[in-house]
């Protein structure tokens, strides 16, 4: 796994990462199997988010 596949899409958004790498981020949540319980947001693995539930 890829150090970008073991952050929280949190961290990428601080770091840029969602608009510079948007084809990449795409692939970190389709299809969601997650969803946060703090920010919303959804993720393929529950490793991507701070507070994952499974959808």
């Amino acid at each position: 796994m890829s150090d970008t596949e073991e952050k929280t899409l949190c961290a990428l958004q601080e770091e840029g990462f969602i608009e510079s790498n948007t084809k990449a981020f795409k692939k970190l949540i389709q299809p969601a199997v997650h969803f946060c319980k703090n920010c919303g947001r959804s993720a393929v693995s529950d490793k991507n988010l701070c507070n994952p539930e499974k959808l």
